[in-house]
């Protein structure tokens, strides 16, 4: 019951905070064109790169050692002290490479790096404040931080674009000061009359123990999603990407269960709370809706898109591509939240690692010759691959068979290695 209701939760505040960013991309990709949509898309996906690289690692693990020892306010003077450095660190390294970000992002980065920098900075902070609170298992709390971030983005945005200015650097404010208000209402929500204190070493050297895999793990399914984006800019422009922008804003759509679910079980694991086979159950349920979903989106995709993106028709042959692989992605994902759980083992390593090469490889080859339609077939195999690897070692370790995972008969008893 407990788990079921920090689902609804969830849920609820996934659903709000879709919506929203529905209506947000909406505006942004109808206002700044397809180009300018594209160029955007890859400035925010470089930040958060940048993030997961520099950040994931203490978020991860503060999740871990928060659910683990109830250190949650040492974690959040460790996550503060660790922010302050890391806004000093960010804007340094964006000086010092900002000539090969050039190469990628455009030449506007050499005037606006410092922007850059800074968001990346204030995503880290947001992260870790979010991570705490789930370690915590606070998902109300939990669930308001994004709600936030996306009604200020969201509203920024709408009152710039009212006012005739918004652009691709103003949208990139409104996602700094969005990013900085959700970081500031997180620790404001860990306020819990303790004196700050200037870090705790121990801890923090335990949360890189845990976190540095996390962070590996984390950075390798986020390139894994998303670094298409880069390689259709090489090949086929910043158009190009602003389109096949709008068939991933749909194809996230997906994503909200198994992203809804993935974080309360993380919750409920790293406190030793996965009973009765918790997370089997909620992979099943996983998947009778991804199937569901890429059904709807398959029939009715081209309605919505036309609906929303009236300009933007072309991007309905990529998201039906992407569909087979999202159902896969969304049933692996579980199993991947329960191994991280575990305190990520190597498998959570591997998995994306082969997966984003098979990814590159593919995109390197099919985009020169299918265009937008072959970097979405290289997505969606590579995504049936990532979730193959992970939901094998999971049903190894478990003692369990495909035939479980789609409730065909009764599971096994548990195993407790997992390789």
């Amino acid at each position: 019951m407990a788990f079921l209701h920090n689902f609804s939760i969830n849920a609820l505040s996934t659903g709000l905070v879709f919506s929203l960013g529905l209506l947000n991309q909406t505006l942004l990709a109808n206002a700044l064109g397809s180009a300018g949509y594209g160029r955007l898309a890859l400035w925010t996906n470089a930040a958060l790169i940048a993030a997961l690289v520099l950040g994931e690692w203490i978020r991860r693990g503060s999740t871990y050692v928060v659910g683990r020892e109830q250190a949650a306010a040492r974690a959040r003077d460790n996550a503060l002290l660790y922010a302050l450095v890391l806004i000093c660190a960010t804007a340094l390294l964006a000086w010092a490479g900002r000539t090969a970000l050039v190469g990628v992002l455009g030449k506007e980065l050499l005037r606006y790096w410092p922007l850059w920098a800074l968001l990346t900075a204030c995503v880290v902070l947001q992260r870790c404040g979010q991570a705490i609170l789930l370690g915590q298992d606070r998902v109300r709390a939990y669930a308001l931080v994004p709600v936030v971030f996306i009604t200020m983005y969201a509203a920024a945005n709408a009152l710039q674009w009212q006012a005739g200015r918004l652009q691709i650097v103003n949208a990139l404010c409104a996602f700094a000061a969005a990013a900085a208000l959700g970081a500031l209402v997180a620790f404001a929500l860990l306020r819990d009359g303790e004196t700050f204190q200037w870090g705790d070493r121990a801890l923090l050297g335990r949360t890189w123990v845990v976190g540095r895999r996390g962070m590996v793990s984390v950075v390798l399914v986020f390139l894994l999603l998303k670094s298409d984006l880069f390689f259709i800019q090489h090949f086929l422009g910043d158009a190009a990407v602003g389109m096949y922008r709008v068939a991933v804003n749909f194809a996230d759509m997906m994503q909200r269960l198994p992203d809804v679910a993935g974080a309360v079980l993380l919750a409920k694991v790293v406190r030793d709370q996965d009973t009765g086979r918790l997370s089997l159950r909620v992979a099943r349920a996983v998947l009778a809706f991804s199937i569901v979903t890429a059904l709807a989106l398959w029939f009715l995709g081209s309605w919505l898109i036309g609906l929303f993106f009236p300009t933007y028709e072309a991007a309905y042959a990529p998201l039906v591509w992407m569909l087979p692989g999202l159902v896969c992605m969304g049933v692996g994902s579980i199993f991947n939240t329960k191994l991280a759980g575990m305190g990520y083992p190597i498998v959570t390593l591997w998995a994306p690692g082969l997966a984003f090469v098979v990814n590159a490889l593919l995109n390197a080859y099919l985009i020169p010759r299918e265009g937008l339609r072959g970097a979405a077939l290289a997505t969606s195999l590579s995504y049936a691959l990532w979730a193959l690897c992970v939901a094998r070692v999971y049903l190894r370790g478990e003692s369990l068979g495909w035939r479980d995972v789609m409730g065909l008969r009764q599971t096994g008893r548990r195993r407790v290695k997992i390789l």
